[in-house]
């Protein structure tokens, strides 16, 4: 989670939100994703989405069955749904999304096994140096 921190900050030098991930296969990281929405005018840009990208075109494949990504924010409904769809094993998140309390973040479509049948939903881990993560949201 510190290397999505460090990852956050470039974004941060670009004026984006300070989002950074990263997915991980055997112990090794295989993508970096950091948010460029507002870099490269690009609404699906996002830190995640920008990971599991860089994940797929590197494998040429699109299941990343045993893979884990590493996000700082919790992710958007948008970014959930690309990771169920990429067969993500397992999802860590730092900082809770300003959505949380409202229902409108990915969390429940992640573990939800009623969406998109017939795919195990990915094992969630929350709050992995929560406080770090919402300082470096807090910084923009």
């Amino acid at each position: 989670m510190r290397l999505c921190i460090e990852l956050a900050r470039r974004a941060l030098d670009t004026h984006d939100t300070p989002v950074g991930s990263l997915i991980v296969r055997g112990g090794r990281i295989i993508a970096e994703g950091v948010e460029a929405v507002r870099g490269r005018c690009d609404v699906t840009a996002h830190a995640e989405i920008e990971a599991v990208r860089a994940a797929t075109g590197r494998s040429k494949a699109l299941d990343l069955t045993g893979c884990t990504l590493y996000t700082t924010v919790e992710p958007c409904v948008m970014c959930a749904y690309a990771m169920r769809l990429a067969r993500l094993s397992v999802v860590v998140t730092g900082a809770r999304s300003a959505d949380s309390d409202h229902g409108l973040n990915g969390c429940a479509l992640l573990v939800e096994s009623s969406i998109l049948l017939g795919r195990t939903p990915p094992q969630l881990v929350r709050d992995v140096l929560a406080t770090e993560c919402r300082e470096m949201l807090m910084t923009r």
